[in-house]
């Protein structure tokens, strides 16, 4: 009975979790392989490489600049990190390779990668440390006969901790897995900066992506227009947010997945688990990162690795948010893949109650949201937002 009782609550830890997978030691990682077949073809159609010197320049410009806590945990190079690792096969523990190349875990078939996970001791951040760097053609959010250039970046942390604060039953839980919250799972990859470009080059949107949900800013109306956007990595967790230069660190609401953004825009939706970050920009005490941009390759195993980029850790048995993410590609569910649909679905703001009154009738559990129909509605609201922003008027 005891030990029942232990897994329910272990099953809350579950959405303390700073990576979405729900994972399995054995075959491969339900979240993944539900995704992989529409990023493969997603992929395969629309991500540029070569990327052309203009694009490239352009993405230069536009690099974010990121501010971080100097006690938190830094960025790393994910190089560094490959040559220091070997990797493992989930069956028998076995070494399958040692200080294995980029091209080496890419060739691995897929399902082969599924059973497999890499291992590293600790990386010391790099300083000035990568930003990778993938650039993609696609159709406008809000009009299928645009084309858009999107560029996004990754930076990569050694850890991924908790939020600044959580929920009683999330704190309860994730003692009870006997998780440090600082070193909640190894490696973190998945936090991401996505800038989006009109025909004109110009620049319309900024997504910030984390591993649970994502928000999308207006240039011009979020954060100046035709400059880097300033960010921030919340302290512990490393999520970025925008950096508007507050004195004072801020704190963010965090949700464990998408289905709870009602609580991202009306903090009376609290649910069960919550937590929040908190952010110390540019004027608050945080110190910025040197970074340079690296450009990957289609299929490096940073962005499309199948298996877990860091080992598995389980409780009792059980998966509980603290194994190692797969490859940073496998980001969102099917419905809302393409990135045009993704940054569409990060298009909220706290204290729209029309948005989320609009939003209440297709939110329910996990399994059964109606992903199209919160999809329909935040295009609706991100057409009309782009339509009065100052670039949107200068425009018509």
């Amino acid at each position: 009975m005891a030990k029942k009782c232990a897994q329910s609550l272990l099953l809350f830890v579950i959405w303390l979790s700073v990576c979405v997978p729900v994972v399995s030691a054995t075959q491969c990682d339900k979240f993944v392989a539900w995704v992989h077949p529409a990023k493969t073809a997603y992929m395969q159609a629309h991500q540029v490489y070569p990327v052309p010197v203009d694009i490239q320049r352009l993405a230069v410009r536009y690099m974010p600049r990121i501010w971080v806590h100097p006690d938190s945990w830094q960025p790393i190079s994910f190089d560094q990190y490959l040559a220091r690792s070997k990797l493992v096969s989930n069956f028998d523990g076995r070494t399958l390779m040692v200080s294995p190349q980029p091209k080496d875990v890419a060739a691995l078939k897929y399902e082969d990668q599924c059973k497999a996970f890499l291992e590293a001791g600790e990386i010391e951040p790099a300083r000035p440390a990568p930003l990778y760097v993938q650039v993609f053609r696609d159709r406008s959010p809000v009009n299928t006969a645009e084309n858009w250039l999107y560029i996004k970046y990754n930076p990569v942390f050694d850890w991924s901790g908790l939020a600044n604060r959580v929920s009683r039953l999330a704190n309860l839980g994730s003692r009870l897995a006997g998780g440090d919250q600082k070193r909640w799972h190894r490696l973190d990859v998945h936090t991401a900066a996505i800038l989006a470009f009109d025909n004109h080059r110009q620049l319309r949107l900024l997504t910030l992506a984390q591993h649970n949900h994502q928000a999308t800013y207006i240039p011009g109306q979020d954060f100046p227009v035709d400059q880097a956007p300033l960010l921030a990595a919340a302290f512990q967790s490393n999520e970025l947010y925008l950096d508007r230069g507050e004195s004072s660190p801020v704190h963010h609401r965090v949700v464990p997945f998408f289905n709870d953004v009602s609580f991202l825009i009306d903090a009376d939706e609290r649910p069960w688990l919550w937590a929040q970050d908190l952010v110390h920009g540019r004027n608050a005490g945080g110190k910025e990162v040197e970074l340079y941009p690296v450009f990957l390759e289609p299929e490096h195993p940073l962005a499309d690795f199948a298996g877990l980029l860091a080992p598995p850790r389980k409780a009792l048995g059980m998966y509980i948010g603290r194994d190692g993410p797969p490859g940073y590609n496998y980001y969102a569910p099917p419905s809302y893949f393409p990135i045009p649909d993704f940054m569409a679905m990060g298009y909220w703001q706290a204290g729209n109650q029309t948005l989320l009154a609009e939003l209440m009738p297709f939110i329910r559990g996990l399994d059964d949201t109606d992903w199209d129909g919160m999809l329909d509605v935040f295009q609706s609201h991100l057409k009309r937002a782009l339509k009065t922003s100052p670039r949107g008027q200068s425009l018509r």
